[in-house]
């Protein structure tokens, strides 16, 4: 197979090649107008769906079309604007290199995919998308063939994904079974019109686990996250991608899904566990990396674990911020590395282990945000208050102080900081309701509402005491002492092992210790 690629290379001039990179740049720069257009569109029409075309074969009618929406706009900016930024960096990054072209047509595959799959108005189309990003992201892992640890992670990645591809199929089809329907537009309706304790309604939590481990695979939750620290060999703009974009579209596929799934309790109690172990895990793993690459990696993992969380709470809205916030970040980390080694060489930045007392008064601190969720406005804003913890002890984790300095310092900077928290927490639901009531919901369900509160007290509290146990160990881990903590430190800095562990997925025969 290597073999073709070369010939077909060798055959292509390099005038046509370049040509090849510029035309197809200048398309990702039309597709970004394109969603700039939608957006505005969007703005002066509202929401509605721009039918095309009607299929039918074997009795099922399929509408195809886009469905306009504030979710799908704002994504569809979102990717096409990374997409073209990123091919802007690599007309100079893989200047020279005999694969531009290459990489330049399944960039542009990979953006177009994904640009119909936040776009598509049912599941049949977002489902087609979807194995198309897939594709394109495959062949833009394996950019260098002749690397055998990216043909590897390659392989990882086509397992993991196939058996998500096996959970969307049977979740459609026992959608399609239950509902009648494949269009976004008629499932939801018919989603809000369930009623409890009806065949349908309990077919909702099979459907929601299916679609919940499909996003799993896709967004790279513990334990299906160990392909993602080994694509590094592709080249910069190829992790940026990834890491920025197609990684999200799990996220995606949970936040669609959204008014099915707030119906399926189980469902969103997997979401928010595993997301927080994720989340936790990714965290601790970078604290233990000395590999700029292997921390971003471990930190997409976390992060995507947040992302998930926030699904799980019900806090929907929380989960799109935060892809769209996260993407932009993590895009310009990965295609500012080397300058990101440059400074850390000058600042020489330390970590100082945190005492304690300081551990324990952030969680309490952290818990008691929690507790004021359960306690005000009957609980239904919840999720904002346990994401706002979340925050608190993220911030604590970057304060780190001493025990000389927690001493300086006293109870007063995070008393202040847990009113401050707790405000902003509180006035939140003011602050929705206002601008909610103007522009429209961003997601077609109020945050947790309709989840039951009993039930999401109970996800919020137990997830939270995972975060506290993640941010405790780290703290602990910056200077290990003790041989527990020490056997914890280098099992971390192994990534657990899942490498030696996944080996046989790629085919590898050799012993880890030979290598």
């Amino acid at each position: 197979m290597n073999l073709n690629h070369a010939s077909e290379e060798n055959k292509t001039s390099p005038l046509r090649a370049k040509t090849d990179v510029l035309v197809i740049h200048f398309l990702l720069w039309v597709l970004f107008l394109v969603a700039i257009g939608t957006q505005f569109w969007h703005w002066l029409r509202g929401d509605q769906v721009l039918t095309f075309a009607q299929l039918q074969f074997s009795g099922v009618n399929l509408p195809l079309g886009f469905k306009i929406d504030i979710l799908s706009t704002s994504m569809f900016v979102m990717v096409t604007l990374l997409g073209a930024t990123i091919g802007q960096y690599s007309l100079r990054y893989l200047n020279g290199e005999r694969r531009q072209s290459y990489f330049y047509r399944f960039l542009f595959l990979t953006l177009t995919s994904v640009s119909f799959l936040v776009l598509a108005s049912n599941l049949l189309v977002f489902f087609i998308m979807w194995l198309t990003t897939s594709f394109g992201l495959h062949k833009l892992l394996v950019y260098y063939p002749e690397r055998k640890a990216a043909v590897d992670a390659a392989r990882k990645k086509f397992f993991v994904s196939r058996l998500g591809d096996i959970a969307l199929i049977l979740g459609i089809g026992l959608t399609y079974h239950v509902f009648g329907t494949f269009d976004f537009s008629q499932l939801f309706e018919a989603a809000n019109r369930l009623s409890e304790n009806t065949p349908e309604a309990s077919s909702l939590s099979w459907i929601g686990l299916l679609f919940v481990f499909g996003a799993m695979t896709k967004s790279a939750q513990f334990p299906f996250h160990f392909w993602l620290p080994e694509t590094m060999e592709a080249p910069t703009p190829v992790s940026a991608l990834m890491h920025a974009g197609v990684i999200n579209a799990g996220g995606f596929l949970i936040i669609r899904l959204s008014p099915i799934l707030q119906h399926a309790d189980l469902a969103h109690f997997v979401l928010a566990a595993m997301g927080a172990i994720t989340a936790v895990f990714g965290a601790l793993v970078m604290v233990t990396q000395n590999n700029i690459k292997q921390k971003l990696a471990y930190s997409t993992i976390s992060q995507m674990g947040i992302m998930m969380f926030s699904c799980g709470l019900g806090s929907f809205s929380l989960a799109l911020f935060h892809i769209v916030a996260h993407s932009f970040y993590k895009a310009h980390a990965f295609l500012t590395t080397g300058l990101l080694v440059e400074e850390s060489k000058k600042i020489k930045f330390s970590h100082t282990p945190p005492s304690a007392k300081f551990i324990t008064l952030a969680s309490l601190c952290s818990l008691l945000l929690v507790v004021l969720g359960v306690s005000l406005m009957d609980g239904s804003h919840v999720a904002y208050f346990t994401y706002a913890a979340v925050l608190l002890l993220g911030l604590a984790q970057n304060v780190s102080l001493s025990g000389r300095q927690f001493r300086r310092m006293g109870f007063l900077f995070f008393a202040g900081l847990t009113m401050v928290f707790s405000a902003a927490a509180a006035l939140s639901g003011v602050i929705e309701s206002i601008i909610f009531n103007r522009l429209g919901s961003i997601i077609p369900i109020v945050w947790g509402t309709d989840l039951g509160h009993a039930h999401q007290w109970i996800t919020c509290l137990f997830t939270f005491l995972i975060f506290v146990f993640g941010f405790g160990l780290s703290g602990l881990l910056i200077q290990p002492q003790g041989r527990v903590l020490q056997r914890i430190y280098v099992y971390l800095w192994n990534g657990g092992y899942f490498l030696e562990r996944t080996r046989w997925l790629s085919g590898r025969v050799s012993d880890s210790k030979n290598q």
